[in-house]
């Protein structure tokens, strides 16, 4: 069986006042049926670009596909043109965004966006019925639907994204920072709740996230993302318990809250890289405790970690 996502060294380029950045660069990730995938890295990373290149939402006008391929389910959507994504957004794919206040219509009550969505993909049902089902579904009263989005929490709003969401029937969901603008009791009871729907629907999961904390509880598998590259991913207790990349130990070590002998929190020397100003080589090397001369030559291919657990990576020091 093909898996309900896969992106194949995928390439792609922003473009914009005579500027090129490589926003992905050589991106490859699978998402099986069914499975729950974590995406994580610093900010600028190039994880909200793939998270939108899976539903075909990079801006055509600045963004390009330079190479590799976007597969779903099996079919190369690579180049389609917008009518055909608008036919893939939603089923089989559909995602809830950052800031759910952004993507919900403020004149628009909660009850009927969600029945805009059933429409689109279930056509057939009573939608009132429905959309009755949904709110219980993500744990919202029915009093919710006669709401606009202003007038609910933070949380209600993304509960109610993610009603949108499910009256879609998505065998994926992409879940692009959840719960990054929420308090710490209510990401907790979205992770949980987004947990028993992906168990419940047999749906697939691919969580994007900053905060490896919640990719730790919520994946069965991990991507590593630094300035467009994949560069170390497979089980997430391989890589969480025996990291291999330096950029995933700096990460790891940079979310512990223990502080050092002098009184400060472990952090990752250096900047990231500007992505239109990147060398051949990988791009971690001026960060990079471990770098070598043929770092700053070339990105090397995948290949299994040296003295760690099963996953795979792209460094020299594992070659």
């Amino acid at each position: 069986m093909a898996p309900i996502l896969e992106f194949d060294a995928l390439r792609l380029a922003y473009r914009a006042r005579g500027t090129v950045a490589y926003a992905m660069n050589d991106v490859s990730l699978v998402v099986g049926e069914g499975e729950a995938v974590g995406l994580v890295g610093e900010s600028g990373s190039g994880k909200s670009t793939l998270a939108r290149a899976t539903l075909g939402l990079t801006p055509r006008r600045i963004a390009t596909i330079e190479s590799g391929r976007i597969l779903i389910g099996g079919t190369d959507v690579t180049r389609f043109s917008e009518d055909q994504w608008q036919a893939m957004r939603g089923n089989p794919v559909a995602m809830v965004f950052q800031d759910p206040l952004s993507y919900l219509n403020p004149v628009m009550r909660v009850g009927k966006q969600i029945a805009e969505s059933v429409r689109a993909h279930a056509p057939g049902l009573a939608v009132a019925t429905r959309v009755v089902e949904l709110l219980s579904l993500v744990k919202l009263p029915a009093a919710a639907a006669d709401a606009y989005p202003h007038e609910l929490s933070g949380g209600m709003r993304q509960r109610a994204l993610l009603a949108v969401a499910l009256g879609c029937e998505p065998k994926l969901l992409v879940a692009d920072e959840p719960t990054t603008a929420l308090d710490v009791t209510t990401q907790a009871e979205i992770l949980a709740l987004i947990r028993e729907l992906r168990e419940r629907l047999g749906m697939a999961l691919l969580l994007i996230s900053h905060d490896l904390g919640i990719v730790a509880s919520a994946c069965d598998r991990i991507y590593v993302m630094y300035a467009g590259h994949t560069v170390e991913w497979g089980a997430t207790a391989d890589v969480f318990q025996r990291p291999a990349h330096p950029y995933t130990v700096g990460l790891l070590k940079a979310a512990q809250a223990a502080r050092n002998s002098e009184g400060r929190f472990a952090t990752i020397s250096g900047d990231p890289p500007n992505l239109s100003e990147l060398s051949p080589g990988c791009p971690f090397t001026p960060r990079c405790p471990q770098a070598r001369a043929e770092c700053r030559e070339s990105m090397p291919a995948p290949s299994p970690a040296r003295n760690a657990g099963a996953q795979t990576l792209r460094c020299w020091a594992h070659r």
